[in-house]
């Protein structure tokens, strides 16, 4: 603040100021400077009073700004929330969100028409809870994998709020944040109770008509054969066309009934895998010696690299496996074709076994169905060639019933390679 002055003169004559009077205009020049200063503050803090003022209006609209768009996102959430329920509820499948504590944080109306609990009581209980200990003991790995980021697909059985059982398919799916970190999981039950039924009496007709067939085809195939070989008399040209046809077709018909009969007990779970230590060499020299007539009779080479190596399988069921990829490799070569059958020892704990030919190929849409029942790449040329559409499909069965994996490769024109691995021995 600049100095300032206080003057005080006597006008008509010259006079000397007493000392009380110069204390006084001192004192006195003190209190007007004081005024002096406050004011400026006040006009300063008039200013700043006012900018403030207007800063506070500001933030307040941008506040209230906030709280309007808030509100505005709670009750489109609402409304969303809402809406989710109102198809949730609609639909006759058990849909919910579990935290990553394993508690039920929503549920749809499935859950209360099915279990008979209300969704209340369901929120925030855990799923051991809900389910039972013997539910959840089943329930509890497919649970942790999700948990730890995997989708995830099962089958399993439960019972109702009646006490009467259902057969259903439950799907998880994790759900993650920004941060790759599994905050809970989505579920997704589905009543599947219908369709096994339906599978079991379909297995349980096919099983049966397989047996009633198996006989009778058989005693069939081996009057043929007594036919075909002239001992009950010499037929004519077309007679013995007709009869190589009708022996043709009763060996193919007994190869569809042994593979559907194998087929099903595998499936049905009345198959026991009875494991042994068994050398990966012996399997494929067991299985190329099976076929060699075959394709000597087709006019193929085999080619066999075996590899001295122990596994632990059902040696029986995996020569099985070989021997129908063998014999398919047979089937779709050309005359001096070549058949490979191979084995590796892989890195990660497996052994990769693989047969190869130089036949026609397969399409690349198809690699994945011919693994499916009776599905075929060329159902005309496969029927004509002695194939059943089951052979692959056991092929699967056996290699998954031993924790393997199987799959096909192929190019059109220059031919297909089938491989499937196994684990190796864990002592």
């Amino acid at each position: 603040m600049p100095k300032q002055l206080l003057i005080a003169h006597h006008c008509d004559r010259p006079y000397q100021w007493l000392d009380f009077e110069m204390e006084l205009m001192q004192q006195l020049a003190d209190q007007i400077g004081i005024v002096l200063s406050q004011a400026q503050v006040l006009e300063h803090l008039e200013e700043i009073v006012e900018l403030r003022t207007a800063e506070l209006q500001e933030v307040n609209r941008n506040l209230q700004q906030e709280i309007n768009d808030r509100k505005q996102a709670e009750t489109a959430l609402r409304q969303s929330e809402e809406l989710l329920r109102l198809i949730t509820n609609a639909l006759p499948v058990l849909i919910s969100y579990v935290d990553e504590n394993q508690c039920y944080r929503f549920n749809n109306q499935a859950y209360e028409d099915w279990l008979g609990k209300s969704l209340s009581e369901i929120y925030g209980s855990e799923i051991k809870s809900v389910w039972g200990d013997d539910c959840y003991s089943r329930i509890q790995p497919h649970v942790q994998l999700v948990l730890l980021g995997q989708t995830v697909t099962y089958e399993n059985e439960i019972f109702l709020k009646d006490g009467s059982p259902r057969s259903v398919k439950v799907t998880y799916i994790p759900h993650v944040d920004e941060h790759k970190n599994v905050k809970g999981f989505f579920s997704l039950t589905v009543d599947i109770s219908d369709r096994k039924a339906i599978e079991r009496m379909k297995d349980e007709l096919i099983a049966f008509v397989s047996h009633e067939l198996r006989t009778p085809l058989t005693s069939m195939h081996s009057a043929l054969k007594i036919l075909a070989t002239g001992r009950l008399g010499t037929l004519s040209k077309d007679g013995q066309q007709i009869l190589e046809i009708a022996d043709d077709n009763t060996e193919r018909l007994v190869r569809l009934v042994n593979n559907v009969l194998d087929l099903q007990r595998i499936e049905s779970g009345e198959v026991k895998m009875e494991k042994q230590v068994c050398k990966v060499s012996t399997l494929m020299i067991q299985a190329t010696e099976a076929m060699q007539l075959m394709a000597q009779n087709h006019g193929v080479v085999l080619v066999v690299e075996p590899l001295d190596i122990n596994i632990l399988v059902d040696s029986d069921y995996i020569v099985q496996a070989l021997t129908n990829l063998i014999s398919n490799a047979i089937k779709f070569s050309a005359v001096n074709g070549k058949v490979w059958l191979t084995a590796e020892n892989r890195p990660n704990a497996e052994v990769l076994f693989s047969v190869s030919d130089e036949g026609q190929g397969i399409p690349s849409d198809k690699l994945e169905i011919i693994f499916e029942r009776f599905q075929q790449v060329d159902s005309s040329t496969s029927r004509r060639k002695g194939g059943t559409g089951l052979g692959l499909t056991i092929c699967r069965k056996i290699v998954e019933q031993h924790e393997g994996k199987i799959w096909a490769e192929s190019t059109l024109g220059k031919g297909s390679t089938f491989s499937f691995t196994l684990p190796l021995l864990n002592l």
